[in-house]
């Protein structure tokens, strides 16, 4: 076996050979995580139920949106402009970028995180009629600022091609303390309640931010002046957050839903699903983290045959594991579900729909990635919009007659489209195919 991958990594190309490296050593980074992620989640369907892991789920999803507000696109901004002055050796060019988006970030996320505080009862009475999330909610958006600052930190540190130590602010550090904070309750047999979660979730986001900020001051002291660019990082972010903020509402919007449509405990039912289902995506984040620093670098350097072999060869892998995971979740997938409990049995069928959404999601390749590094924004940000309205009516007709599953539905439908149509475009626009399978006229 070990022979096997030897010989095929040998016929990859130098790029594509330092995409598998780097992401290789994300890998062990994202794995900790994701297992840390499937603790917390199994412990608390295990002790609050469906019901409980509903409410926290809605909690964090309201977050994540409020999030991509405070953010304003500027997390790509931020990468693409630190990857290509790290090319040049510009130093001064990365401390202008991460100045400017601390000087425009860190004010904007602190209206957000007080405008959202104040409209969370107005939210949980009346629009998701579930008074037990009010609480929750506000510690969530309590710790909104810090968690810009990290992902500032975090977007500069994978600039740097530090792509493990990214992953590790992104995907790990919170979800392992959360996970040990959950085993001392245990051990200590101290209830588990939705707000001692919510307060270890805000404790695991501060963590983060001290742990990502140390760790940029150790890799980029700079000393000198430091002059904004706003109006140029402006010009950019602001496409791209349409297409971040489409992007997540869309990958919200069905928990959202369901949340105002249905009930928390069919949110909990589809967070599990769709934890596992988005099992794939692991993959996918995992080499679009490597991968976003070297298109747009390869592209700068107006490298795109390169660059096509490096994407086309990373989608191939990417392919077969969507498929491969249809197969798993067909036959295994009530096994896997009764880890959280036999009741949560129920969302076998989301959790088959979710899967086969996700196959078309990466096995079209890194498309949004390519279309934003190479100066196509806009255009991506026109695909999102579009298809977030298709995901939202859909999901507004589907969750009252089918809850969890038409969820899915929608989510999976919408999604497939997307990728499709950025496909496409990617093509047209670069004369980039991502997809192997297609011959090149």
């Amino acid at each position: 076996m070990l022979k096997f991958l030897k010989n095929k990594l040998s016929l990859l190309d130098e790029h594509t050979l330092e995409v598998v490296r780097k992401s290789s050593s994300s890998m062990v980074v994202k794995i900790t995580g994701m297992a840390a992620a499937f603790a917390v989640s199994i412990i608390l369907g295990r002790t609050i139920g469906p019901e409980g892991l509903g409410i926290v789920n809605l909690a964090n999803q309201v977050v994540a949106i409020v999030l991509i507000l405070g953010m304003l696109g500027m997390n790509n901004v931020i990468l693409k402009e630190v990857a290509i002055a790290y090319e040049r050796k510009d130093w001064q060019h990365v401390a202008n970028t991460m100045f400017t988006a601390f000087r425009i970030n860190i004010p904007l996320a602190l209206i957000f995180s007080v405008g959202f505080i104040l409209l969370t009862p107005w939210l949980t009475e009346n629009f998701f009629n579930e008074p037990q999330l009010k609480v929750p909610l506000i510690i969530a958006l309590a710790v909104i600022v810090p968690q810009v600052v990290s992902r500032i930190f975090a977007s500069g540190v994978n600039g740097f091609r530090k792509i493990w130590q990214s992953s590790l602010v992104n995907d790990t550090l919170s979800s392992g303390v959360v996970a040990l904070g959950l085993v001392v309750l245990l051990l200590l047999k101290i209830e588990i309640t939705v707000i001692n979660v919510a307060i270890l979730y805000a404790v695991g986001r501060v963590t983060v931010t001290f742990a990502v900020g140390t760790y940029w001051k150790h890799l980029f002291n700079f000393i000198g002046k430091r002059t904004p660019q706003s109006r140029s990082m402006l010009k950019v972010a602001f496409p791209l957050l349409v297409v971040s903020a489409t992007t997540t509402i869309a990958s919200n919007a069905d928990t959202l839903m369901l949340g105002w449509l249905s009930d928390t405990r069919e949110v909990g039912f589809y967070s599990v699903a769709a934890r596992l289902g988005l099992l794939t995506s692991f993959f996918h984040m995992l080499t679009v983290s490597t991968l976003t620093p070297k298109i747009a670098a390869l592209f700068e350097q107006n490298k795109k045959a390169e660059l096509q072999t490096m994407v086309q060869q990373v989608t191939k892998g990417l392919g077969f594991i969507g498929l491969a995971s249809i197969f798993v979740f067909y036959f295994g997938g009530n096994l896997f579900l009764q880890f959280w409990g036999k009741e949560f049995t129920k969302a076998y069928w989301p959790l088959i729909v979710i899967a086969i959404g996700q196959f078309f999601n990466i096995g079209t390749g890194a498309t949004g990635v390519i279309l934003i590094m190479t100066g196509y924004e806009k255009i991506v940000g026109y695909i999102t919009v579009t298809t977030l309205i298709m995901n939202l009516v859909l999901n507004y007709i589907l969750i009252p007659q089918l809850g969890a599953t038409g969820a899915a539905l929608a989510t999976a439908s919408s999604m497939t489209l997307e990728n499709i149509v950025k496909l496409i475009v990617v093509y047209r626009k670069t004369g980039i195919i991502t997809i192997p399978l297609i011959p090149k006229r």
